[in-house]
């Protein structure tokens, strides 16, 4: 899954590794549609030696760009061209000498901000569109954690108050249970096998509920 291509960089060692499948999932997104934008937006429009490595079917991405790809797929999915997005991505970056600019902290919600500062010149987002994009991105980035340097650092795909998240640090990026390095898969796993969850709680000293949200994560995103 790693080997390098003409196109495609080595993972860095805790940048996080992301099949296809697995951003539909943490993101919540229809799976055939990430995986038509994704080839979009890796090899099409933005500077892909950053977004991917491997080849073919193992293609994957790091944590930041699986950060950046849900704006991504907002704005196509309201109509936005990848030519139109490309051009605001490439001017915010290089403004704001940041690698992954939809990573970074600076997306705001409100008329005055650099988002729509940029976006509103050249995407020519209205205010009706503002309205509607500010729905769909507000929750999302409601659940991101950024370091010293305004880059997203960890994603909570079910929101702050429950005890999943998505390190790049831990289980190359997998989902945990917070706080710990148990994957959410094993205790899912565990839950699909029959055992049951004062078992699970037992086993790898777990609450109720932390058990409960991991069993959630994936029953929502079958």
């Amino acid at each position: 899954m790693t080997t390098q291509t003409h196109n495609a960089s080595l993972p860095e060692l805790g940048s996080g590794i992301f099949l296809t499948k697995d951003i539909a999932s943490i993101l919540r997104l229809p799976l055939q549609r990430v995986r038509h934008w994704l080839n979009e937006f890796w090899d099409k429009r933005f500077s892909d030696s950053k977004h991917s490595f491997g080849n073919g079917n193992s293609k994957a991405v790091n944590f930041y760009t699986l950060i950046e790809f849900y704006t991504f797929y907002q704005l196509r999915d309201n109509g936005f061209s990848a030519q139109e997005i490309q051009k605001a991505y490439h001017i915010i970056s290089k403004d704001l000498n940041t690698k992954y600019p939809f990573a970074k902290d600076i997306i705001r919600i409100d008329e005055k901000n650099i988002w729509y500062e940029y976006f509103g010149e050249l995407m020519k987002v209205d205010a009706k569109r503002k309205l509607y994009l500010k729905q769909l991105l507000e929750p999302f980035l409601h659940k991101i954690d950024y370091d010293e340097d305004a880059i997203a650092e960890r994603y909570y795909p079910l929101g702050r108050d429950k005890k999943i998240i998505v390190d790049p640090k831990h289980q190359f990026g997998q989902p945990t249970i917070l706080g710990t390095n148990i994957k959410v898969q094993t205790i899912y796993n565990l839950h699909q096998g029959g055992e049951t969850d004062k078992n699970i709680c037992i086993l790898y000293d777990l609450s109720e509920d932390e058990v409960k949200d991991a069993i959630k994560f994936y029953l929502k995103a079958a």
